[in-house]
């Protein structure tokens, strides 16, 4: 089951580093990244550490939304992809995130995933 949010209501409010977001809001960037507009968008999941979001849409189609909101302000520092799936880097300033993108062509249907890189230090 995909949670349904109504606006306005309690359940459409996210906390995320200390600020509560609109789902609206949550949809727009993660860490700064924006998230593409696409077909029929939906946010699986959400934290401060991973955002995931379906699209009905192949991943060649996805590909292309996806550079449109890199604009200049992004540039991809590391591609891993085939095809449009698979892995890529992305990074702005001294911030770097991983982005991986999946396709489900026989659902006509694909997801793209937003992760922060990780830092352990002792």
């Amino acid at each position: 089951l995909v949670p349904t949010f109504v606006s306005g209501s309690p359940l459409c409010q996210r906390h995320y580093l200390g600020q509560t977001m609109s789902n609206t809001e949550s949809f727009e960037a993660f860490f700064g990244l924006k998230v593409p507009t696409g077909n029929d968008r939906r946010e699986l999941y959400k934290s401060q550490y991973r955002a995931i979001y379906t699209f009905k849409m192949p991943a060649q189609e996805l590909d292309a939304a996806f550079r449109d909101v890199l604009g200049t302000s992004w540039t991809i520092k590391n591609d891993e992809r085939v095809k449009y799936v698979g892995k890529l880097e992305v990074e702005m300033e001294n911030q770097t995130l991983k982005v991986t993108m999946e396709d489900y062509p026989e659902a006509g249907m694909s997801a793209l995933k937003y992760y922060t890189i990780q830092n352990y230090t002792k």
